[in-house]
């Protein structure tokens, strides 16, 4: 329905919101059940950008602005938070203005709440009208980041039981918000109209609340956190005794991975966690695994959802679209319309090659730190499925070492790389080339080494078959490794192998996992230990992914240079593993340094040598709050206090 439902505001707010705003330039992100509102500092909407209120993969307000008796407030205070944006604003006359407007944006259960509360300032009652002016392209999260608008469907406005939905529709996907008022309003064509009658000195107060809907005009499942996030993990939990220094990235740590807990949409009691803020508010395999091993300090309730999660997913069969493969575990679920369309993969998607062995190695180190082992046991046939494609699907040439191809990869997706680096200029030769393949990342191999030794652990414990062969397998697997990978001129393991078998001969943070996998010989250990820490790695905030000798070394590019916080966590509890607890500390207190001066650690930052940027210098499209990178001082605490289970 697109007719007027009653007179239209005295102006028009949908086109002041798309007009310059006075001291509006950046914008900031706010978290929360599973759902992301990007909004101005103004604390509107502004149309034309990424900014929007995004649930389910779906951008359910492209515009929103507020108009205060036909006129926008104007801003003098803007305080963004992880969890609201709260802003200050006067409107009328700047010497003298009438009204004194205080806001707040906030995300609860996935329900977007525009909360005002106006001070009359006159000298006598004023009449208050408040227009809230909305729209929605309701746009995939995908095309949103494309800049893409490749909208057929048809996008509905109108009033429902004194609401007012918007409302879209393209074949069987459905989508809707509905906005509603704790006071009696007008539905207006493109908003709603709320009238307070404020006192001399007083204050009124609005509350506008968005809420998602699915098809028939029910609440969309959103994907959110439970009550009492203590289910999952003691939120409020200190730093461990010896670690106080540490209290305010610790706590951070913990408020950050709180806000990216989400509810399975197959299981919505069932709580796990997000890859990150804003664009991966969803299930991953690979971030989601390594984001739980690095909490299970907390606990083991998150690392059993997500094996549960994952588990149920896990492919039975060959997609050559999705890359889905029998025993393999998924690279990311989606639940938005363009992964629906015919170029698109589905709801799960299955491009990656390192998430099947992650998620066996996570299921041993979940029993280890005491999850119960009824569950465990039920996840054992999963694990053996698991290590079932990494030996069958995995190794498709049967040299031994899973690879990925750069041929046939899905149409929507594009991604060329099937490994943490999966930027498409990730895997670069020693003269900065970019690597052809088939590829075998070094780290992917290393994996493959822990896992089978993880699934030969738990078989032993759970009786459930002979663990001697996998042992055996891991030991040559090892061995192979080494002969394949080891380059002694350059005292590290390739980052690769190309599709000619010839070692990518490239120092990379790569190397560092097989210190946290166990994989490296004492040996080789031995020495490439310091060899990560000479100053072409290590930044005095990090380790880079790759060395700035590499003529494609480049600070400020995604994998060929930058620091990333989970990396370099991993990396490391390689160390304390090996025992060299003074490289181990001196690269955790590097890390930590570069948290300062509020605590986070985001997804990445550019590799700068401290000596030259004192300071981080941040990574323009870094996702902040993200998963690992919040859970990297949990890891890094475990590996510098040596705290490990009695269990394996």
């Amino acid at each position: 329905m697109n007719s007027p439902i009653t007179s239209p505001s005295p102006a028009n707010p949908l086109a002041l919101a798309a007009a310059p705003v006075a001291g509006v330039g950046t914008t900031a992100t706010i978290v929360g059940s599973g759902s992301f509102l990007i909004c101005s500092t103004d604390g509107w909407i502004h149309p034309g950008g990424m900014e929007g209120y995004f649930v389910g993969d779906t951008r359910m307000l492209s515009t929103m602005f507020g108009l205060f008796n036909g006129a926008p407030m104007q801003v003098i205070r803007s305080h963004p938070h992880d969890e609201c944006i709260e802003v200050l604003g006067i409107v009328g006359d700047l010497v003298r203005p009438d009204l004194l407007v205080t806001s707040s944006l906030s995300i609860s259960e996935a329900r977007l709440s525009v909360d005002l509360e106006i001070a009359n300032l006159t000298n006598g009652p004023r009449d208050v009208v408040f227009d809230l002016a909305v729209s929605s392209d309701f746009a995939d999260i995908f095309d949103v980041r494309r800049s893409e608008r490749p909208r057929s469907g048809f996008v509905g406005t109108g009033p429902s039981e004194g609401d007012l939905v918007l409302s879209y529709e393209n074949g069987g996907f459905r989508r809707g918000l509905r906005i509603s008022s704790n006071h009696e309003n007008e539905v207006l064509r493109d908003g709603i109209r709320v009238t307070l009658d404020i006192p001399h000195r007083g204050r009124g107060k609005i509350t506008i609340t968005g809420i998602p809907e699915g098809a028939r005009h029910q609440p969309l499942i959103a994907m959110g956190p439970p009550t009492a996030t203590e289910s999952v993990f003691d939120e409020h939990r200190p730093p461990p005794a010896g670690m106080e220094h540490w209290r305010l990235v610790w706590h951070r740590a913990l408020d950050d991975l709180k806000d990216l807990l989400i509810a399975d949409p197959l299981d919505p009691t069932r709580i796990t966690i997000a890859a990150g803020s804003p664009w991966f508010m969803t299930l991953f395999g690979r971030d989601s695994l390594i984001a739980s091993w690095e909490s299970l300090i907390l606990g083991t309730k998150l690392a059993e959802n997500t094996l549960d999660a994952l588990a149920d997913r896990q492919g039975i069969r060959v997609d050559a679209i999705t890359e889905e493969e029998p025993g393999k575990i998924l690279h990311e679920v989606r639940t938005g319309e363009a992964v629906m369309r015919s170029s698109g993969w589905g709801a799960h998607y299955y491009g990656t090659v390192d998430a099947t062995p992650l998620f066996v190695m996570l299921l041993h180190e979940a029993w280890r730190w005491g999850a119960d082992e009824d569950h465990i046991r039920r996840l054992m046939p999963a694990a053996e499925r698991a290590i079932a494609w990494i030996e069958q699907f995995g190794d498709r040439d049967g040299d031994g070492f899973v690879e990925y191809g750069q041929a046939g990869s899905p149409i929507f997706t594009s991604l060329s790389n099937l490994a943490w680096k999966d930027s498409n200029d990730a895997v670069r030769t020693e003269d900065g080339e970019v690597a052809e393949g088939p590829i075998a990342m070094v780290e992917v191999q290393a994996y493959c080494h822990a896992a089978l030794n993880a699934l030969a652990n738990l078989r032993e414990r759970f009786n459930s078959a002979d663990p001697e062969p996998l042992r055996q397998r891991a030991h040559d697997l090892r061995q192979h490794i080494d002969e394949a990978f080891w380059l002694d001129d350059l005292r590290c393991y390739a980052m690769a192998l190309d599709g000619n078998k010839k070692p990518v001969r490239s120092v990379s943070s790569n190397a560092g996992h097989l210190l946290w996998t166990g994989t490296a010989l004492p040996e080789r250990a031995s020495v490439l230990m310091p060899r990560l820490i000479e100053q072409d790695m290590f930044t005095g905030f990090g380790i880079r992914t790759l060395s700035s000798e590499n003529p494609a070394y480049n600070p400020l590019s995604y994998h060929c240079g930058s620091v990333w916080p989970h990396d370099t966590a991993i990396i490391a509890a390689g160390f304390a593993r090996y025992g060299d607890h003074d490289g181990a500390r001196l690269i955790a207190e590097a890390l930590l340094a570069a948290a300062e001066p509020n605590g986070r650690l985001p997804e990445l930052f550019a590799g700068f040598d401290k000596a030259d940027q004192p300071t981080p210098v941040p990574y323009a499209s870094s996702c902040s709050p993200q998963a690992w990178a919040a859970g990297a001082p949990l890891l890094l605490a475990r590996a510098l206090l040596g705290l490990e289970p009695e269990r394996g």
